[in-house]
């Protein structure tokens, strides 16, 4: 199995991806895209998505971007722009893009939408290298 399937897997096999609901559909290097149906438990006092899950969703593909290269990444920080909420029902969808490598750190571009292609948060995010996948299990 190459590295960007195993991703693929770990991801959509992780405890976050099913407590939240998020299936990564497509992973490669530099990329990933999932998505996920906002449910009840998603919804905050107002009425739509509340703000950490949206972050949570777009950070877990996110991860499976950075982690798609030959290297293991942690996120250490994040910009988040939120532009317009969701309701229950809805599917959201989120595409996140190495934009920067560097020796130490990378840095990933998340935009996360809805059915009808509006944004509804894009999130930038800076990972450490934390080991190389020769050197990892």
């Amino acid at each position: 199995m190459d590295r960007c399937e195993e991703i693929k897997r770990k991801f959509n096999e992780c405890n976050v991806s099913a407590l939240l609901g998020i299936t990564i559909d497509h992973v490669e290097k530099g990329l990933a895209r999932g998505r996920m149906v906002v449910r009840r438990d998603h919804i905050n006092i107002f009425g739509g998505i509340h703000g950490g899950i949206l972050f949570a969703f777009a950070d877990q593909v996110g991860g499976a971007c950075g982690n798609s290269m030959d290297y293991t990444a942690l996120l250490v920080e994040s910009i988040a722009r939120f532009k317009k909420s969701a309701r229950e029902g809805e599917v959201l969808y989120a595409e996140a893009r190495l934009v920067h490598l560097r020796k130490k750190v990378d840095t990933v571009d998340i935009t996360v939408t809805n059915g009808k292609n509006q944004v509804l948060a894009i999130l930038k995010m800076t990972s450490c290298i934390v080991g190389y996948a020769a050197k990892t299990p």
